[in-house]
């Protein structure tokens, strides 16, 4: 192998006999060392925490880092313990008994090499590797794009039904365009890091195929769909839906899985629905086949869910699911008739918010016969599930918080299936949520004042920086709802930077140790505000979120900490040190 111009010198060759020697390379320290009479280079940083490898020992061909004591073939740079990841390997030249080092390493590592390094570190559910490779990624390549499908291919080869973790990727990917570098990484070591663990235990997806007919008529297959649904067949189930993949619009696909998702009330806790959601808003950032690939995940979720017709609460006291299944059969009429020209109702929000359900059912009946379009009154509904968490009575139990936020969740993907395909059998998931929200009346058992409606704004500063960073601050103390709710307003109050605003609390949300829930709650919210021009109303659906999260920060953050190990190692800080 020639030597190339720009090698570096480092020693004669006996002097390495003595010990390693360090030298500077275009990026790295490079430190050299002598066994058995061969030359070897490796970046003297361990890449499992940036221990310096000079310090090392070596022996047998193997370097041994002494910090966690992870080990090392000197010749290739792979690792014998693989939670320490490969050390980079440099080429080693020997002229006239002098020692000189390429100032490079050996291997090119580009957007495609790290790719495939956050799969394998996913593979072996390791934090820190995908924590490096998402970093080296999010600097050498300005397209997520490539990120999200290889994650998402991954995730489909590997699960069998929508896990926590692809809610989270698809919570991240909705948020993506809002979001900075730092919380961009976070966010998607957040979501990546769930996917793996769960990985570790899941059954791969076997694939199935779908029906081989040349043409299906939507309401044949709509017709199967339910019955192999409500009979809980997962071969028919899946076998069917992939042929509406491969047969229907996009009007038609959401009506076949919206339909079907909402066949039990309001099916696995309000869950299901966001699955299928989430479905809808992934399967685009694959490339190639992404409906055929992730639409078969719903299948468990659609024949093992359980509906609220098979509890008690929406039985007694008050008998809910006959005035439900009437509805049903009236909202194709009514919709037929409806041409969505009306305006706001503006005593819808205070029946929702009331005691009756049986008032509730027939409001939003009589909305939509009066012309109110089926998109705003899922809006509506979506809004008064929003000022639930806003009002939570903190005299509720922590866990009390997941009703509402549950509900809060479903009347977002009711809203964004009733805007994709308004059909009588998808409209009907709004009446569930509004329901829902009915159920979760007793979490307002004293209603919590709106920050809009005390006089405590006036006390904090009206820089945004400052604000966000004040939140921050609120956010790192035991349950501080009402203050953190406080900036919140006051940032809205003042018509400062939205964007900067849902940057902050995806920071505050994903640098947490917290399930999907708080995640979910953030990204609804961020795709309800959009959907109003009403500041106040803007200002009371961000207040629930914060007061949602500020209920449950802070935890130990040991994925943030992950996370922070990853980023000092990229920016060449010293770990061990301090």
């Amino acid at each position: 192998m020639s030597i190339p111009a720009d090698a570096i010198p480092v020693a004669p060759l006996t002097d390495l006999d003595n010990g390693p020697k360090v030298v500077r390379g275009n990026h790295h320290n490079i430190v050299v060392f002598s066994d058995e009479g061969k030359i070897f280079a490796v970046d003297n940083r361990c890449p499992h925490m940036g221990f310096p490898l000079d310090r090392g020992s070596v022996k047998d061909g193997i370097l041994t880092c002494h910090w966690h004591q992870a080990r090392f073939d000197l010749a290739s740079g792979c690792t014998f313990d693989i939670w320490a990841d490969d050390v980079l390997k440099f080429d080693t030249f020997v002229e006239d008994g002098n020692v000189l080092v390429a100032p490079d390493p050996r291997d090119l590592r580009d957007a495609s090499f790290y790719r495939r390094r956050l799969i394998q570190g996913m593979e072996q559910d390791i934090g820190l590797v995908q924590a490096k490779s998402l970093l080296s990624l999010l600097e050498t390549d300005g397209d997520l794009a490539p990120l999200l499908e290889a994650v998402l291919q991954y995730a489909s080869e590997n699960l069998n039904q929508i896990s926590e973790g692809l809610t989270r990727l698809g919570c991240i990917s909705n948020l993506y365009p809002k979001l900075d570098r730092e919380t961009t990484y976070q966010g998607l070591l957040y979501a990546t890091r769930k996917i793996a663990n769960e990985t570790t235990s899941a059954v791969p997806y076997r694939t199935k195929n779908a029906l081989s007919g040349s043409t299906y008529d939507h309401a044949q297959l709509k017709a199967w769909l339910h019955q192999w649904v409500q009979t809980r067949h997962a071969d028919g189930t899946e076998r069917t839906l992939l042929t509406g993949v491969n047969h229907s619009n996009d009007t038609d696909l959401a009506d076949l899985v919206f339909s079907v998702a909402s066949q039990r009330l309001y099916a696995n806790g309000g869950h299901l629905l966001e699955d299928c959601n989430k479905v809808f808003q992934l399967s685009p950032r694959l490339s190639q086949n992404g409906a055929e690939k992730l639409f078969p995940l719903l299948v468990n979720g659609l024949t093992q869910s359980r509906g609220e017709e098979e509890s008690t609460n929406w039985h007694h006291p008050v008998e809910i699911v006959d005035p439900l299944e009437l509805v049903d059969a009236e909202l194709p009429a009514i919709l037929n008739n409806n041409r969505g020209n009306a305006a706001r109702p503006e005593d819808l929000l205070t029946v929702l918010l009331g005691d009756d359900p049986l008032a509730i059912i027939d409001n939003l009946k009589q909305s939509l016969i009066d012309d109110v379009s089926p998109a705003m009154i899922a809006r509506e509904v979506s809004y008064a599930a929003a000022l639930r968490l806003a009002r939570f009575a903190t005299s509720n139990e922590v866990t009390d918080w997941f009703n509402p936020q549950h509900t809060y969740i479903h009347s977002n993907a009711a809203y964004q299936a009733v805007n994709r395909s308004p059909t009588p059998e998808v409209v009907r998931t709004v009446f569930q949520t509004a329901i829902s929200v009915y159920m979760d009346r007793f979490l307002n058992v004293p209603p919590a004042r709106l920050p809009s409606e005390k006089n405590s704004k006036p006390t904090l500063p009206t820089s945004p920086a400052e604000l966000l960073e004040q939140l921050l601050l609120q956010l790192d103390q035991r349950a501080s709802i009402d203050e953190a709710a406080g900036i919140v307003s006051r940032y809205l109050s003042l018509n400062l930077e939205f964007d900067a605003l849902i940057n902050t609390l995806a920071l505050a949300t994903v640098r947490e140790d917290l399930d999907f829930h708080s995640l979910q709650v953030l990204d609804a919210a961020t795709q309800q505000a959009a959907a109003w021009d009403d500041q106040q109303i803007i200002e009371n659906i961000m207040v629930g979120v914060v007061r949602n999260l500020a209920a449950h920060c802070p935890t130990r953050r040991a994925g943030q900490q992950t996370a922070k190990i990853a980023a000092k190692l990229q920016r060449g800080e010293l770990i061990y040190e301090g």
